[in-house]
């Protein structure tokens, strides 16, 4: 017999070695510049980005600049430290007028309403309010020199009125002159018996809306009576037959 001799196994082959990837490039975004990579989110992340603090790898986001409050540099004058601020002067103005308002308004023929808006207590009292405020305002050189352009512009006007003093100014100035209008109206209504708590009412939020609403009032009301209803600043504020039929009422 002949021997079957063992088949040599056949040594296999080293695989050849593969060539290193090439590095990953980073996208490129409009304008050849590298595009930043995104960041996983992590919990909090957005909520820290968007309150403005930086994450990591991201600029800080510019929140908006709160308006800087300006304040005279000439308040309070050395030894008067006591005397009211523009807030309290506001503040107070805003508590005080109402009471006049509710009287034109919802007791046109009570005697304290006839009494106080009879006189000239309250446009003196909004007229020394007013002059306060106007001194102490432009005591400070800085509000002077917004208003020294010479330009009645709004840009001017703007940075002019970006001073505490000189928006409590113009606040004061609103409710003198709403409540000498609407003292007119309060007036004028009497003299010649027109209904005016709607004109006030529109005169107090509203000014001139509250003026052209009492004109048409009295217009319309003449035409339906048959006759001229006149004006009190033309009659010389002195009371026609509408304002004793009103009084005896």
């Amino acid at each position: 017999m002949t021997a079957v001799r063992p088949h040599a196994a056949t040594p296999r082959l080293a695989a050849p070695a593969r060539a290193p990837a090439p590095a990953s490039r980073p996208p490129v975004a409009r304008g050849g510049l590298a595009a930043t990579p995104r960041l996983a989110s992590a919990p909090g992340a957005r909520r820290r980005f968007r309150s403005g603090l930086a994450a990591p790898g991201h600029a800080r986001v510019p929140t908006s600049p709160t308006p800087p409050r300006h304040r005279a540099s000439a308040f309070p004058p050395e030894g008067l430290e006591w005397i009211p601020t523009p807030e309290t002067v506001f503040d107070f103005e805003n508590v005080a007028i109402f009471p006049f308002w509710l009287g034109m308004i919802a007791f046109p023929n009570a005697p304290p309403t006839k009494l106080v808006m009879g006189s000239y207590a309250v446009p003196i009292l909004c007229g020394l309010a007013y002059v306060y405020l106007t001194y102490y305002s432009f005591s400070d050189p800085r509000i002077v020199e917004a208003f020294s352009t010479g330009k009645p512009d709004l840009a001017s006007l703007a940075n002019g009125f970006s001073y505490e003093w000189c928006m409590a100014v113009g606040w004061a100035h609103f409710i003198a002159m709403d409540l000498f209008v609407g003292r007119w109206i309060y007036l004028d209504a009497r003299k010649n018996d027109v209904f005016a708590a709607h004109s006030l009412l529109l005169c107090l939020f509203f000014g001139p809306t509250g003026v052209m609403s009492h004109v048409v009032t009295r217009t319309v009301t003449g035409w339906t009576r048959g006759e001229k209803i006149e004006d009190i600043m033309a009659a010389g504020g002195k009371a026609g037959s509408g304002g004793e039929a009103e009084t005896s009422r």
